[in-house]
């Protein structure tokens, strides 16, 4: 019985999201806001669940290798919700503070990757290498990660010099450049050789559920319903991501900046850190830079393209915070065939550094 307690809990979630869509969330106290934002988290981060679980599983069936598998099939799927956001509110959130949200939560999906989720897997590689007594080092494909690296660099760095533009012209030419940049990285990825130990031995969750054969079409079917899941969440997040920002008086971009990413990056989070325990870092690290490299260039297009994208000060820090946390990265394997947790932990530190900088700028920010 234990076996289907995750699935049961996850379609629960959703139909009581569905049957309580329509309150009158205006009115709604802070703890019911709260509520239904803690509801959309955990609804996007099951489908995530689910729709990971289901790329990994084509990525077995089509002879990917980790770097492949993580850079493209995880890293999409878990940077979806991050993806879905922007969009929803753009499309349906209310004029004045959807393009604040939306530009927040684009800019905070990678800026927490480079930050937040290299600091947890400094963690994670500290305390592996603790429990079993070996050096605490992440030891990921080095060809993969500095091509990736050397991606984000550049794509962060095409980002920044179109804001500091502030031209429209220059906003839409730099969202077509990574469009076709991302097409060229998605090709070449695909190429990356598996190294000698991979493997992939992961249990098919609608095999342990539902017992269904880990079969192609059925590992299709569960990455669709673990997108109807995400797309499900991400808009319960949004509604009420909007409202507390009403309630509360605070910025929605600040909101939208550190909230929203904070919650729909778990996936990368949790993948990564269960990675890493199971001495799959390839995997690991793939998952966390492919979604940098996805999040980029989709939604970074998307907010060039259909925003203002007027940028202020802290901004512009977080994207040449994330330029030089992944410096640091490229660098290290530069020299050496791996990272040791401390390079890694040196997110956090700049995290903390962006956190004191947005506090102090107050309203401005």
């Amino acid at each position: 019985m234990k076996k289907y307690v995750f699935f049961l809990v996850l379609v629960v979630l959703f139909v009581a999201s569905r049957l309580f869509s329509s309150l009158p969330v205006h009115s709604s106290s802070y703890l019911v806001i709260i509520g239904f934002l803690f509801l959309g988290m955990l609804i996007t981060l099951g489908g995530c669940e689910l729709f990971s679980n289901g790329v990994e599983g084509l990525g077995g069936r089509f002879n990917l290798s980790h770097a492949a598998t993580g850079s493209l099939l995880a890293a999409i799927g878990t940077a979806l919700p991050e993806t879905l956001i922007p969009i929803i509110a753009l499309l349906s959130g209310k004029t004045g503070q959807k393009e604040g949200i939306a530009v927040g939560a684009i800019l905070g999906a990678p800026f927490m990757l480079g930050t937040l989720a290299m600091f947890f897997l400094g963690l994670t590689v500290l305390a592996r290498g603790a429990i079993k007594k070996r050096k605490a080092e992440l030891a990921p494909n080095i060809i993969s990660l500095k091509f990736e690296a050397g991606y984000i660099i550049f794509a962060m760095a095409v980002v920044l010099a179109a804001s500091l533009t502030v031209s429209r012209i220059a906003c839409v030419l730099a969202a077509f450049l990574l469009l076709g940049s991302y097409v060229l990285f998605f090709s070449r990825a695909l190429k990356h050789e598996a190294q000698a130990d991979e493997k992939y031995d992961e249990d098919f969750h609608f095999g342990l559920f539902l017992g269904l054969p880990a079969r192609r079409r059925w590992l299709a079917f569960q990455t669709a319903v673990g997108l109807l899941f995400m797309l499900e969440g991400a808009k319960l997040f949004v509604e009420y991501i909007q409202v507390l920002a009403i309630r509360s008086g605070a910025s929605p971009l600040m909101l939208s900046f550190l909230i929203v990413p904070f919650a729909t990056e778990f996936p990368e989070k949790f993948n990564s850190i269960s990675w890493t325990l199971k001495d799959k870092d390839t995997l690991a690290m793939a998952n966390v830079t492919g979604a940098m490299v996805f999040q980029a260039s989709i939604p970074v297009s998307i907010g060039l393209m259909f925003t203002r994208w007027a940028l202020g000060r802290a901004e512009l820090t977080a994207i040449l915070m994330v330029i030089l946390m992944i410096m640091i990265i490229r660098i290290t394997v530069s020299l050496r065939k791996g990272i040791p947790f401390w390079v890694l932990l040196a997110g956090g530190v700049l995290y903390l550094v962006y956190l004191a900088q947005a506090v102090r700028l107050g309203p401005a920010f």
